[in-house]
């Protein structure tokens, strides 16, 4: 016959109780934290169809329309489709070699608001201020290697040259320039 003083038996009620008062907590938990994560993913969202929409596609969009005009028109050169104006070949090949030297990273405006944001976070989890994954900093290596080769010289005259990165600025120059070029051959040719 059981005592009611039996040991096992409370011991078995409060091991319930607190079994059940883990799985409450662990469920808890993880609502909470799928809550923070579908939170970061909806602001993520958001953020990325903000940036692709007023940013990244028309940016792209932009050189992409003026690379295949200068490409298509050289590409009528070399068939002799087009008969050109003299000096018009050799500014043609130049515009042509300045949009293809211009990246998509060197004209897009930076995210001032994210860069403050990540900045803000760092500090108040007491983390030193990383901006670079580690997948960006070996594209910035690999692009500092193009830099490197497109700045030497094939005179070798041993002069070291840092190249300057092309800015919007400058694609903007080379985009009046192509429109100007168009105009001269008298083409119907809409670059924006």
């Amino acid at each position: 016959m059981d005592s009611p003083w039996d040991e096992e038996i409370s011991n078995d009620a409060y091991n319930g109780e607190s079994h059940w008062q883990k799985i409450a907590s662990d469920f808890t938990n993880a609502g909470y934290r799928e809550g923070i994560t579908a939170g970061k993913e909806g602001a993520l969202q958001e953020g990325f169809d903000s940036g692709f929409a007023l940013t990244g596609a028309p940016l792209g969009r932009d050189i992409g329309r003026i690379r295949g005009i200068s490409s298509a028109l050289l590409a009528l050169i070399n068939k002799a489709t087009l008969s050109f104006p003299p000096g018009a070949l050799d500014e043609l090949r130049n515009i042509a070699a300045q949009l293809a030297d211009i990246r998509f990273s060197d004209i897009v405006p930076p995210d001032l608001e994210a860069e403050e944001h990540a900045r803000e976070h760092m500090r108040t989890e007491g983390e030193a201020l990383e901006m670079d994954s580690e997948e960006l900093k070996d594209k910035k290596d690999v692009e500092g290697l193009e830099d490197l080769l497109a700045g030497m010289s094939a005179s070798g005259n041993g002069k070291e040259r840092k190249p300057q990165r092309p800015t919007m600025q400058d694609f903007e120059v080379v985009k009046k320039r192509l429109e100007a070029l168009v105009g001269t051959l008298g083409l119907q040719i809409q670059l924006s």
